[in-house]
């Protein structure tokens, strides 16, 4: 019986030495630390080269600013004494930091206003005084395009291939060119109202042409926009070739107030311009205007 308690307590040593051995074995242990998933950002910044009447305009001309607060004001027009063939013209661009972007435009009326009646006004007509019954936004036309930079509305003309002694004739497609975005007066909105203006989205690009072409944060981009009190054929001038500085004090909007009659005097009105810059990633149908919709079919 002793012989096989000592027998059995030398098989448990054994055994016992058998499991501590094992933690002898080869290994490796390998740990990735700080794993992180971040937002990214989108950082939209805008400035504005201002003329009014051909001659440069510091109150409504910045540099490129990524918050624009109402401190100093940053505003695209602020005229209070226009008369019958005045026009003005700002460059806007547009600067997306970090990520791939649509960007779109909304201008919304915000007053439309008569501020009080003057003798001119009644003897042609207006007999109506006060908030929401101006008709300045009606006779201000505005217009908007994609620009290099320089100001000026322009284009790439090429013979008339339909008749050559016809005026050379504009290529919106050509390279250069600026395609003119739909124009009007703010009139045509109810106060309270937004146009939306398409810059580029699912459906059109209007520096490229293509649709479904972000913006790219490493790109500037450039709008154009005018207003004439009047009537403005608004012809393009024949593309220099990019920014050469060749501004609207050499190539003026041509503004015919000569139409305008008296029942515009002492009216006003006010408008916001925002830009919107949206993630273009994981977002292929997106549209500006949503009334629009997003493309039908592959």
């Amino acid at each position: 019986m002793k012989k096989i308690l000592l027998s059995l307590l030398s098989i448990g040593a054994v055994a016992g030495v058998a499991v501590l051995a094992t933690g002898a074995f080869f290994s490796d242990t390998e740990t990735s630390t700080g794993n992180l998933l971040q937002a990214g950002a989108i950082d939209l910044g805008v400035d504005n080269h201002s003329f009014y009447n051909g001659r440069p305009n510091e109150g409504t001309t910045w540099r490129v600013d990524y918050d624009l607060s109402d401190e100093p004001p940053r505003q695209f027009f602020h005229f209070r004494d226009i008369k019958p063939g005045d026009w003005g013209e700002d460059t806007i661009s547009l600067h997306v930091n970090n990520n791939e972007s649509w960007l779109c435009a909304d201008v919304t009326l915000t007053s439309d206003d008569d501020n009080g009646l003057v003798d001119p006004e009644t003897d042609d007509g207006d007999q109506t005084d006060g908030p929401g019954n101006g008709e300045l936004a009606d006779a201000v036309n505005w217009y908007w395009w994609a620009d290099d930079g320089d100001n000026v509305f322009e284009c790439t003309f090429e013979p008339n291939t339909q008749d050559p002694n016809l005026p050379p004739v504009c290529n919106e497609e050509a390279e250069g060119s600026e395609v003119l975005l739909p124009a009007g007066p703010l009139g045509a909105l109810n106060v309270g109202g937004t146009a939306t203006v398409t810059l580029a989205d699912s459906l059109n690009n209007i520096w490229s042409g293509d649709s479904g072409d972000p913006l790219d944060p490493q790109d500037v981009r450039f709008v154009g926009k005018a207003w004439c009190f009047g009537y403005s054929d608004f012809l393009p001038y024949p593309q220099d070739g990019g920014n050469l500085q060749n501004l609207p004090d050499t190539r003026p909007v041509i503004c015919d107030g000569s139409g305008v009659n008296n029942i515009t005097q002492t009216d006003s009105f006010t408008a916001d311009i925002s830009f919107r810059a949206v993630q273009s990633r994981n977002n292929e149908l997106f549209v500006c205007d949503e009334r629009i919709g997003p493309p039908v079919g592959p």
